[in-house]
């Protein structure tokens, strides 16, 4: 068998390609039949269990059958495979992919080579050894010569060495058999992992309209046809980190009006499921529809803090009575809200937790341009080495055209007391005070306060 090893340079970078002919360098064996439809459930954390039926092959005279088809990123430890019948597992091992060049010719030590050089130079022998930087090759006279892998073209080999393009199960069972044997396998594996998009369209300053979608990626390294797609809302505990993930690829959209995926309680966590089958193609994300859009109550609420302005953010009651009701998994929120035209425009953005049903959501959309709040520390009194008296005023001003309240949110520290003030304080936590402040349209309010504090 003859492989060709070509080294291409591109921006003064070298890279390597092999010719088709080195992907038929498998181990012998018999393999299995190609994979029947999944069952997969998908986590929110680049997780997956996936379980599917395989049939072995056990050619005659062979005592051993390997399963192709796998995922890339599969956790091998978690790796469980059934077979039917009497038989029982002697040996499993598991050979990943080796589709890199480099490690090709790491391999290819102690073979014969032809290595083509710029300058039309030619030199054959055996390779001897190999790093980033050069070859060895000992010639047909016994001399070694030294090759920097910059100046090489082209590595050409009659015999090279068998590789696993793509990853591998070997299964040895005992007794022995011959035939077909249907087995369940099961394994845990990265590269699937599957978010929630929620959208939020303000109809109104109390009104809007959610709705949510997931987004489902398959970055595994192989694609899966599931009769019944179930996605889980919640992160098992894992001991160890999982793969790296890998990049994300196209697009594939499959959304309609109504939802796609039911929901109900399972273990500690939430399940939804895509009640159709699905095609997960390898290295694509698609979208479902969690929740069509239904109408929301929503209470705005103008936040500031020192040095940071005023915020507008939306408070939202996660009950039926207001428009909800649902468990709504973490993911990100895209706000969007009309002009003055009438034109729907973007907003802002947050992002949420995991959120039950009857919590209230806080949604962070951005500063309020009409609203300004200036801060300053008016008074600042020693009273003793471990007590301190300061007077801070805040000028809010409401250049809107309708009346709104500002919380006012002040930070404290040790043992604190409100000496005096131009509104109610209240004490948010141990550090943070809050003042709800009315302003009328297009007027300023001053909030005035005295803290003594004590270290």
């Amino acid at each position: 068998m003859l492989a060709t090893l070509r080294l291409v340079r591109e921006n003064r970078m070298l890279r390597l390609v092999c010719s088709a002919v080195l992907l038929a360098a498998l181990a012998p064996g018999s393999f299995a039949e190609p994979a029947s439809p999944a069952r997969v459930t998908i986590y929110s954390g680049d997780l997956a269990w996936v379980r599917e039926t395989r049939t072995l092959e056990f050619a005659a005279g062979r005592d051993t059958a390997r399963i192709t088809g796998l995922p890339e990123r599969i956790d091998v430890s978690s790796i469980r495979l059934a077979p039917s019948g009497k038989a029982r597992i002697r040996r499993l091992a598991w050979m990943a992919a080796e589709p890199q060049a480099d490690r090709w010719i790491e391999r290819a030590r102690g073979r014969r080579v032809r290595v083509s050089l710029r300058g039309d130079r030619v030199v054959e022998g055996v390779l001897t050894g190999a790093d980033a930087a050069w070859l060895m090759v000992r010639g047909d006279d016994g001399a070694l010569e030294t090759l920097a892998r910059s100046a090489v073209d082209q590595i050409r080999m009659a015999d090279p060495p068998r590789l696993t393009t793509e990853p591998v199960l070997e299964i040895v069972l005992e007794p022995g058999v011959s035939g077909r044997v249907p087995a369940e396998l099961s394994y845990l594996t990265g590269g699937l992992s599957w978010t929630a998009e929620h959208t939020l369209v303000r109809t109104g300053e109390k009104t809007a309209r959610w709705s949510s979608i997931v987004t489902v990626e398959n970055a595994s390294g192989r694609s899966f046809d599931v009769p019944r797609l179930a996605l889980v809302a919640g992160q098992p505990h894992r001991v160890g980190g999982a793969p790296m993930p890998l990049m994300r690829a196209g697009l594939g959209v499959a959304m309609e009006a109504k939802a796609d995926l039911t929901e109900q309680s399972f273990s500690e966590y939430h399940l939804y499921t895509l009640d159709r089958p699905a095609r997960l193609d390898d290295h694509e994300t698609q979208l479902f529809t969690m929740l069509e859009p239904r109408a929301v109550e929503v209470t705005p609420r103008y936040l500031a803090r020192p040095g940071a302005g005023v915020a507008l953010q939306l408070q939202i009651r996660n009950a039926r009575a207001a428009g909800l009701g649902v468990p709504l998994p973490a993911g990100r929120v895209r706000v969007y809200e009309a002009d003055g035209g009438g034109e729907e425009r973007f907003s802002g953005e947050t992002a949420i937790a995991h959120t039950p049903e009857g919590e209230l959501v806080t949604l962070d959309v951005g500063a309020a341009f009409d609203l300004v709040a200036e801060r300053r520390e008016v008074a600042n009194r020693v009273i003793s080495d471990r007590e301190r008296e300061s007077q801070i005023e805040v000028r809010l001003r409401n250049r809107k055209t309708v009346p709104v309240t500002i919380v006012v949110e002040e930070p404290v520290a040790g043992d604190h007391e409100i000496v005096r003030s131009t509104h109610p304080a209240t004490e948010k936590d141990a550090n943070t005070l809050q003042f709800s402040v009315p302003l009328a349209a297009g007027k300023e309010t001053v909030l005035t306060y005295t803290v003594r504090q004590r270290f």
